[in-house]
């Protein structure tokens, strides 16, 4: 057998050695075979890959080689660019996040299908991040210059773990408050709900047409009934009559709401003056109502404003002027309506009471009515003039220049806002009332003892009378004429008026006309507020001021953005890494072990010694060291 020279490794044992024998074997060509997978050497023997290695060896060569080092040194600078483009990205958000709140025009746009939410709510993460990408470092400065600066509480920032293995009880309220921030952010800007937003639109380019305003119906009602204005009336003076119904308050101890202070405004298009007057303001065309309708969304809104004429009634203070010369008209004017078909009108109430108006003869003058709520005669006798005296009332009734305010929704029109300066209109916007066959007893008793029926019983000497009374004459003339003699369309070039009306078309008669009215579209969006405003500025300020902090308070601390697993590696006491063995898998210690941080200068050159210590260990300094400034540090 041929002889076989082995050369012993010092790491090959003597049961390596006794394997490999074990597993050779004398072919028949005098060739040594191994049983065993390797490589055939230069005698024909094959040798085993793994075991024939002299790693010994191998391994003091690499040791005898120098090693290449990767690390980067570095200066401590106050602001690292990232931390400033953090910075930069996060304000920019919040001005963006703002314009879409504060702008106008901007949160109108986003305000559909609740695009302003959803894109704040985008912002709001992108400043999530910002702020989280910041703020560990200022955690990690604070551990190091006040906390007791141990392995475990640098762990635990630096994963963001609110359940991480030994974290002290104030940095786990700390993250678990970074944690929830941005879910108590997302849910506190959306309350903010029930805001608007406006801006301006062409109310003629938007439907297509000119803007036309007059004594017209709402969309809906130009029909109704057998044209005598009733129906009018009642859906006119209803929302008026509601609110201002008597009721018992408790607090107040009164049985009816408080006359308004100033002109407020009741459904489409009462306006109440004062206490004594009211006006029935003119309202769009029930065209240009339908065409602004039909582009309106959910919640959606337009606010209208235009001048516009309207028709008014005021309580005559003649009487209390010169109540001879008033007595003396009255009588003659009471006189002249009994004499009258349909001029002096009386319903009795069934109650004790009834109801008289008293107007001129149609056609005819119908700018005063006389109205009162006098003790019943019966049901078949009409109270004489004298007894009616102590209880007429006299008003005036003429067309006057009006501003008003409509909000149009796709569910109706409503008067918002509204004044009457007190200019009476020309001679030709006044004919359809002095020149008309209104009629208006024949018609409109039933209505005003259901209006005005209250006054003489439940609420007899209320302060709401007058208001009442002025506000049912002027929607009762309002109403008549509007069924009678208002065009439905423009189409209807003259309106329908008696003979000795002839002249006027419905334009110059005051019944429709162009108006250049202004015209805003509103959409729902979060409100204007200076909380929301600070809600969304909070992460941007938290942001600013970590980073203040750290460049200026802590810029002497030891560590820096990039401090981590590889900067304590890289500058590890290795005769320190005893104390974690055994957390190789689980990444946990039964004790706290404290880091220490030592910048320290060797082989001309600085660098940062990091070691671990028990907190009981008496070699600990108190404090982690400083670093110095413009130095690098490998």
């Amino acid at each position: 057998m041929p002889s076989l020279n082995w050369t012993r490794s010092n790491d090959t044992s003597d049961q390596e050695l006794q394997t490999l024998a074990s597993n050779i074997d004398h072919g028949n060509d005098g060739t040594i075979h191994s049983s065993g997978r390797g490589r055939t050497g230069s005698l024909g023997v094959k040798q085993p890959a793994t075991h024939l290695r002299d790693i010994s060896a191998e391994v003091s060569s690499t040791h005898d080689l120098p090693r290449p080092s990767f690390g980067e040194p570095i200066a401590k600078t106050r602001l690292p660019v990232l931390h400033l483009l953090t910075a930069i990205t996060a304000l920019l958000c919040l001005a963006l996040a703002l314009a879409a709140v504060v702008s106008e025009r901007i949160s109108w746009h986003l305000g559909v299908d609740n695009r302003q939410i959803i894109v704040l709510g985008f912002l709001l993460s992108v400043m999530n991040i910002c702020l989280g990408s910041v703020t560990p470092t200022l955690f990690l400065h604070l551990e190091a210059r006040f906390g007791s600066s141990t392995l475990q509480n640098y762990n635990g920032i630096l994963r963001n773990q609110f359940f991480s293995s030994r974290l002290s009880a104030v940095w786990r309220l700390t993250i678990g408050l970074t944690l929830a921030l941005p879910l108590g952010l997302s849910v506190a800007y959306k309350t903010f709900t029930g805001g608007s937003s406006a801006i301006p639109v062409d109310a003629a380019a938007a439907i297509g047409n000119s803007t036309y305003y007059g004594m017209f119906a709402p969309p809906g009602l130009q029909l109704q009934g057998e044209k005598t204005g009733v129906s009018l009336f009642s859906n006119a003076t209803l929302p008026f009559a509601v609110a201002s119904s008597h009721f018992y308050d408790a607090e107040s101890g009164r049985y009816e709401p408080p006359l308004p202070t100033q002109a407020k405004t009741y459904g489409f298009n009462i306006l109440l003056l004062n206490n004594e007057s009211s006006a029935i303001l003119d309202i769009p065309q029930p065209s240009y109502i339908s065409a602004v309708q039909a582009l309106l969304a959910d919640g959606e809104s337009w606010n209208i404003s235009a001048s516009v004429y309207a028709t008014v009634a005021t309580f005559n203070h003649s009487s209390s002027k010169d109540k001879s010369a008033y007595e003396d008209y009255y009588f003659s004017f009471c006189e002249d309506a009994q004499e009258s078909s349909g001029a002096y009108t009386h319903m009795s109430m069934m109650n004790g009471w009834s109801l008289v108006l008293l107007d001129h003869a149609s056609p005819g003058d119908q700018s005063l009515q006389y109205i009162g709520l006098t003790p019943d005669p019966g049901i078949n006798e009409d109270p004489t003039c004298d007894d009616l005296l102590p209880f007429a009332r006299l008003y005036d009734i003429n067309r006057q220049q009006c501003n008003g305010t409509w909000s149009v929704t796709r569910g109706g029109i409503e008067l918002v806002d509204g004044f009457c300066d007190g200019t009476i209109l020309p001679s030709d916007q006044q004919e359809v009332i002095v020149h008309n066959s209104l009629f208006l007893g024949v018609w409109y008793m039933p209505s005003l003892v259901e209006f005005l029926g209250q006054f003489a019983t439940s609420r007899n000497g209320s302060e709401w009378t007058s208001p009442y009374t002025a506000t049912a004459l002027a929607a009762m003339v309002w109403s008549r004429i509007s069924v009678l003699n208002t065009p439905i369309s423009r189409n209807e070039i003259d309106f329908k008026a008696p003979k000795e009306l002839a002249r006027l078309t419905a334009e110059k008669a005051g019944l429709t006309y162009q108006v250049d009215d202004t015209a805003q579209y509103i959409r729902p969006t979060l409100r204007k507020s200076g909380l929301l405003c600070f809600i969304l500025a909070i992460q941007p300020l938290l942001i600013i001021l970590a980073l203040g902090l750290t460049a200026t308070v802590f810029h002497s601390a030891p560590l820096s953005r990039g401090f981590g697993l590889v900067s304590i590696m890289s500058g590890i006491d290795r005769d320190s890494l005893d104390y974690l063995a055994g957390a190789t898998l689980s990444g946990k210690l039964t004790k706290n072990l404290r880091l220490i941080m030592q910048p320290t200068h060797l082989d001309e050159k600085d660098m940062i010694e990091y070691r671990l210590v028990t907190p009981s260990s008496r070699e600990r300094p108190m404090r982690n060291a400083r670093l110095a400034p413009k130095i690098v540090y490998h």
